[in-house]
């Protein structure tokens, strides 16, 4: 286990914030999850989770713990009937070189996504709420660690995924690994699908800014559209991608949070439903 005391989160979080964390904890293995979540449970303290910090805005401290989840579980194994168990920890990236060895695919659109497989789960990590497509298509089961209770569980079968939601949302829950079941698909196919998705994140998303990705998963595009180039302090709307902010001079959580209240406060005048995507850690 690894233990950081007043650790700057800058390579934490997609967005690129400066953020000062009082302690933070790497645990390398599920034994030394349990034992920190035992101790912090001890002693009745909060904490927060993270993970690749793609959905994450930072306070400029933090003094809450932070539990991170990166480095816990990064297997990959083939199960009986093509079935492939992977850990929490792993990169999607990385997943999705695992299953091209084997023929496998259906999870090219999120080839850009800077997301661990356990957030992927969490967030039910998809193409789009037109499209339909999500990782949750492929889940067969999911073990998780119950806090509550500190009991490691499953959840089988994929009911109650819905559009970049999952259950695990409203628990109180840690995901240790996941379960899929993939397409079979040639390689070649696979490969063209991922060099077009990231062709399509090149022209269509602000990838050359630090950002932390969609900033509702639920919002009026029109709005959204009007408020592109919006700026304030060092961060802006987009210019070329609707919802998503961009750190382009040393953004501070505060330039996000004005940002964000102008996008609600157009919603509330026009009456239309809202949900934040991103999360807050302060």
């Amino acid at each position: 286990m690894k233990i950081y005391n007043e650790i700057d989160l800058y390579r934490y979080n997609t967005m690129k914030l400066h953020s000062i964390a009082r302690i933070m904890y790497e645990p390398e293995n599920v034994d030394e999850l349990l034992a920190i979540f035992r101790k912090l449970k001890k002693e009745d303290t909060a904490f927060y989770l993270l993970s690749a910090g793609s959905n994450i805005v930072f306070g400029a401290r933090i003094e809450r713990p932070i539990v991170y989840l990166m480095s816990f579980n990064t297997n990959m194994s083939f199960c009986e009937d093509g079935i492939l168990e992977c850990g929490a920890s792993v990169r999607i990236q990385s997943l999705l070189e695992k299953i091209k060895e084997f023929s496998l695919g259906g999870i090219e659109y999120l080839a850009s996504v800077p997301s661990s497989v356990g957030g992927a789960v969490y967030m039910n990590a998809g193409r789009g709420r037109k499209i339909k497509r999500s990782i949750s298509d492929y889940i067969e089961s999911v073990r998780y660690l119950d806090i509550a209770d500190m009991q490691i569980k499953n959840m089988y079968g994929n009911d109650g995924y819905l559009y970049r939601s999952s259950p695990f949302q409203s628990l109180n829950t840690v995901i240790l690994s996941a379960r899929f079941k993939f397409i079979k698909q040639d390689v070649d196919i696979t490969n063209r699908l991922i060099k077009e998705r990231l062709a399509y994140s090149q022209r269509y998303l602000s990838a050359d800014k630090p950002s932390c990705g969609s900033v509702f998963c639920l919002m009026n595009p029109v709005i959204m559209r009007l408020l592109r180039g919006t700026r304030y302090g060092g961060a802006i709307f987009s210019k070329k991608t609707s919802n998503w902010i961009s750190n382009i001079d040393n953004a501070k959580v505060g330039d996000i949070e004005v940002l964000i209240g102008k996008a609600i406060r157009w919603h509330k005048v026009f009456f239309s439903r809202y949900k934040i995507e991103i999360r807050f850690f302060k």
